[in-house]
């Protein structure tokens, strides 16, 4: 029996974007079967009351090593096309606010329709949406916007390997109630597990007597970990090019 590898995600997450690279990279070596649930971080945090960094009463202590951070993640998950975070990732009110990145659920609607409809095409769709906020320097205006409408959605979902008919067919579902309906179901099941952000990981039939029956972490820092936990192996975040201490 494969070990079922539930990996909870919302792509406005730059961590959710490095986990995304490896959960992909290590999906065959592990023998893992990846299950993406798409999720909303903004109900996440609501429904367990927790905040963005970057809107913490101590972000701006940590506003210098947060951004190291991110520069050393980029070379650490071997990501060289990531941009810096969008101009419109909160809006101009904050994080509330409609505008902004952080409150359009068009992209993350999307791929719960996909993953209603035609699953098949989920893993390609949400590399799709990963790419168009984080990698995809010509999909943002002069001012650093990510542009997002219905066609750049169709486009991604066409580029999965969806025909034109289905994909219009995945963005007519963005409103649906069914698919509010997943989103917000698999909100609760992340927060029930105990996820109270993301990426934030759910591992079962692991076939490990020493853990736990379900195994859960959050955070793109805790592979090493789970490789540990799950008796795999672990040659860094990207297996096709191994990390070496050079002394």
């Amino acid at each position: 029996m494969s070990v079922k590898f539930e990996f909870f995600f919302d792509c406005l997450s730059p961590f959710s974007y490095f986990a995304f690279q490896v959960v992909c990279r290590y999906t065959k070596i592990w023998g893992i079967d990846l299950q993406l649930r798409p999720s909303l971080l903004a109900g996440i945090m609501a429904s367990t009351k927790n905040m963005p960094p970057g809107v913490r009463p101590w972000a701006a202590a940590t506003a210098l090593e947060s951004a190291q951070h991110i520069a050393r993640n980029k070379q650490w998950f071997n990501v060289p096309n990531m941009q810096p975070m969008p101009s419109n990732f909160f809006g101009p009110q904050g994080p509330a606010d409609p505008s902004g990145l952080a409150r359009d659920f068009r992209y993350m609607r999307l791929l719960a329709a996909v993953q209603l409809k035609y699953p098949h095409a989920l893993q390609a769709c949400a590399e799709g949406v990963f790419n168009l906020i984080w990698a995809d320097a010509g999909a943002r205006d002069s001012e650093g916007n990510v542009v997002i409408n219905e066609q750049i959605l169709a486009a991604i979902c066409e580029r999965a390997g969806l025909s034109s008919t289905e994909a219009q067919d995945a963005v007519a579902a963005i409103n649906a109630d069914s698919t509010k309906a997943a989103l917000k179901q698999t909100v609760e099941d992340c927060v029930s597990a105990g996820g109270y952000g993301v990426p934030f990981f759910r591992i079962i039939d692991h076939g490990q007597s020493d853990q736990p029956d379900a195994i859960v972490a959050f955070g793109s820092d805790r592979f090493e970990q789970l490789a540990f936990a799950m008796k795999k192996p672990w040659h860094g975040p990207d297996p096709d090019h191994p990390w070496q201490a050079k002394l």
